[in-house]
């Protein structure tokens, strides 16, 4: 018990010795940075080349020890990267989620609708048109004058082709036929500029008319249904129907510009490559109006006499 009060002494004895120790080696780096920095300003400005050179060949030999002051920074930024990387990563990841849950729960009202209209269709014995087939050949794009964008296809009136029949490559609508031959025929693609396909959005139902603009691209020309919903950029066009001349749901375009008034669309059906295509019949034809004799006027029936009172 004794001796402990000395041991104390002597080990701050010890802390304050070292303090002092690193507080002069402090003091003589700082001194030899001072001197090293006024030896440079001197030997640059009395001999600006030996300065230059000596300041590099500094430079050279601080350098290791700068990298190695720098790595620590550089861990600390790489992990702050990898961590903010992170976490937008699980912000995206929510949002896909919520976005997949969404389109899974629309995926359901949708086959919930299809059911429900399949079972109306069967209790009232509804009769669909069917589509049938008249040809399959080949399309070659003709050259295009001014706004007419047009393909001669290998079948005409021996293959039973007509005017107005639609025509339909694998990706999707490409156009009608305009002119007929005996072996061949011409059809009006989606592009040209007299082209009016009605069309209606897959995603909210909207309908309009797909017109061809004599270029590369069409128009989507519609009516708003719905004030809380808008055309995006990927919403797909397909064949609404309207007109009878087209059978519903053939794919005709995609939205590639949806700020354009109106949007812009672009065909599926490539119009300057269409190889194999087949040709239909129009799918709900004109009726055809068939002569009725006029109506046989009633004779006048004379008013029958009050029955003579006895």
């Amino acid at each position: 018990m004794v001796g402990r009060p000395s041991s104390v002494s002597a080990r701050r004895r010890g802390f304050a010795r070292r303090d002092s120790n690193l507080a002069l080696l402090a003091a003589l780096f700082t001194g030899i940075i001072l001197a090293l920095a006024v030896l440079l300003l001197v030997l640059q400005r009395v001999n600006p080349a030996l300065g230059q050179q000596v300041r590099g060949a500094m430079v050279d030999a601080l350098q290791p020890l700068l990298s190695v002051a720098h790595a620590p920074v550089a861990a600390a930024r790489d992990i702050g990267d990898t961590i903010g990387a992170h976490w937008r990563l699980v912000d995206k990841n929510a949002a896909l989620e919520a976005e997949l849950a969404e389109n899974r729960a629309a995926v359901a009202r949708t086959r919930l609708l299809e059911q429900q209209v399949r079972e109306l269709e069967a209790l009232i014995g509804l009769r669909r048109p069917e589509r049938r087939v008249v040809a399959a050949t080949v399309a070659a794009a003709a050259p295009a004058v001014a706004a007419r964008r047009t393909a001669i296809i290998g079948a005409g009136l021996k293959a039973g082709v007509r005017p107005r029949m639609p025509v339909i490559a694998a990706d999707g609508l490409a156009g009608r036929v305009t002119e007929v031959g005996q072996n061949a025929a011409r059809i009006m693609l989606l592009t040209d500029a007299n082209s009016r396909v009605p069309v209606k959005v897959m995603r909210t139902g909207w309908t309009g008319l797909a017109i061809g603009t004599g270029g590369t691209l069409l128009e989507f020309s519609y009516d708003i249904a719905s004030g809380s919903d808008r055309i995006r950029v990927g919403d797909r066009l397909v064949t609404s129907g309207d007109g009878g001349l087209y059978p519903p749901g053939i794919p005709v375009a995609v939205i590639i510009d949806a700020r354009a008034s109106p949007p812009r669309a672009r065909a599926l059906a490539n119009p300057t490559g269409l190889g194999a295509v087949i040709v239909e019949a129009s799918w709900l034809a004109p009726p055809e109006i068939l002569p009725v004799s006029p109506a046989i006027p009633e004779a006048d029936v004379p008013a029958s006499a009050p029955a003579a009172t006895p």
